[in-house]
């Protein structure tokens, strides 16, 4: 399909056949008052410069509608009919706090090992829509749901543990992850809540966040993110001493409240899981990969070609080769 993104400045054409027009008229005013049956009665026979006086003319006018067309800014547009794509609508609900530094997942802290594990997640599910979530002592979303995975892997890597504060507002994630997904089309819809705590922060309770996602028909697997017993836990200080800013190391224990994330998955229709090292977590995001999968229907694409180029250059060319024509070959018969 061809199309003009600029299609006023088509008006300008009305001024270059104004232009035809006035020279029209101008040229009969000028003509002679005596007519004659022949020019062979009052000269010789007319030149090939004056038989082809009116080109320059005619080159400068084309010139003026090619650069009006270019103006106007045609395009050719290609449009890619909508495809109907199978997949499901997941957002991913990814607890920040601090704790989720602890380095129980040599040689990295569980931050670290969950981001790159639901990236590599992300980028085998090629017909799903996927968000972000992160949540601290509050939840924030990162990525809406979108089929595009560069951008929410890129969003994700640039996460960080403490951005949205030190507690853990599980409730405030899911009842934020049930807004993002609320209004779906998908008839599956699924949130994975990553966390290794115990909500301690938000105004809302899971259990209750949970039962409204139950209302909208949204499962919630929840994983569990952490070994038992004492972790190394690094939190940085400033040295009374030297002044410099040191990490130190305090060893912490896990306090996953499992009851209550096995009762959220329950009340959803999802399951809870336990990952106590990176290769147990990447075991559970592979067994929630072979989800069922719903039809979904993707955005129609448009691409789009500027076409100005073309009919820019030619009246250029054209109102180069008149001028240079008016002041060479037919120099003369214009003066």
């Amino acid at each position: 399909m061809i199309r003009f993104a600029t299609p006023l400045a088509l008006m300008l054409a009305i001024a270059v056949i104004a232009r035809v027009v006035m020279f029209i008229r101008d040229r009969r005013e000028h003509f002679g008052a005596f007519r004659f049956s022949s020019l062979a009665l009052v000269g010789p026979r007319r030149s090939f410069r004056v038989r082809t006086a009116w080109i320059p003319f005619t080159l400068e006018i084309l010139a003026l509608l090619l650069v009006t067309i270019a103006l106007a800014r045609p395009q050719r547009v290609i449009r890619a009919a909508a495809n109907d794509r199978y997949g499901i609508d997941i957002v991913i609900a990814l607890d920040a706090s601090g704790s989720m530094a602890a380095e129980d997942f040599r040689p990295r802290n569980r931050f670290a090992v969950a981001k790159d594990l639901i990236g590599d997640f992300i980028e085998k599910r090629v017909d799903d829509r996927i968000g972000i979530v992160t949540f601290g002592v509050r939840a924030v979303t990162r990525v809406p749901i979108t089929f595009d995975r560069e951008v929410a892997r890129a969003i994700l890597d640039r996460a960080d543990v403490g951005e949205n504060g030190n507690g853990t507002a599980i409730g405030h994630a899911i009842a934020t992850c049930v807004n993002r997904l609320r209004n779906s089309k998908s008839r599956s819809r699924v949130i994975i809540l990553v966390t290794d705590g115990v909500n301690n922060a938000g105004s809302i309770d899971p259990q209750v966040a949970a039962s409204l996602a139950a209302k909208y028909g949204i499962k919630i697997y929840a994983i569990g993110v952490g070994s038992e017993g004492p972790v190394p836990l690094p939190i940085k200080r400033q040295n009374p001493f030297t002044g410099e800013i040191e990490t130190v190391y305090q060893h912490i224990r896990g306090e996953i409240d499992e009851k209550s994330l096995r009762s959220i998955a329950d009340t959803t229709g999802g399951e809870y899981f336990r990952a106590t090292d990176a290769r147990a977590m990447s075991d559970v995001l592979q067994r929630i990969d072979r989800l069922e999968k719903s039809r979904l229907t993707a955005p129609k694409t448009e691409v789009v070609e500027e076409l100005y180029v073309w009919p820019l250059a030619g009246g250029l060319a054209l109102l180069l080769f008149s001028l240079t024509g008016s002041e060479s070959v037919w120099q003369k018969v214009t003066a």
